[in-house]
Parts: structure tokens; sequence; C-alpha cells
């Protein structure tokens, strides 16, 4: 997975650390533009691919 930096906005940036507890992956990210760190944690069963919306 990768993400945009929120400072400078370069997108496509891999994870520079993962760390996973249950059903949760935190990724580390270090912007090779900016130099800018920041991290997410995101809940693994929301980005399966047969979630459908409730809409």
């Amino acid at each position: 997975m990768t993400d945009s930096c929120p400072v400078c906005v370069r997108r496509a940036i891999r994870p520079a650390a993962e760390r996973r507890r249950d059903d949760t992956v935190v990724h580390g990210y270090r912007c090779p533009a900016c130099g800018h760190t920041w991290a997410t944690a995101r809940h693994l069963p929301a980005y399966t691919p047969d979630r459908r919306s409730a809409a």
C-alpha cells in the first residue's frame, strides 16, 4: 500500500516501516522529497475486495 505526503503531496510513497496487530496495520512513512514523516493505521477488513458499500 502506498500513501501521499500530507505536506508536499508527493504520491505513491511506500512505507518505511510496518507493524501489524490483529486486523490493523500501521505503516510509517518518510517522504523522499521533503523529509516529512507520518504514520497511518488501517483496519484491514475495510480494504478487502469483497467488501460492499452499504449504500
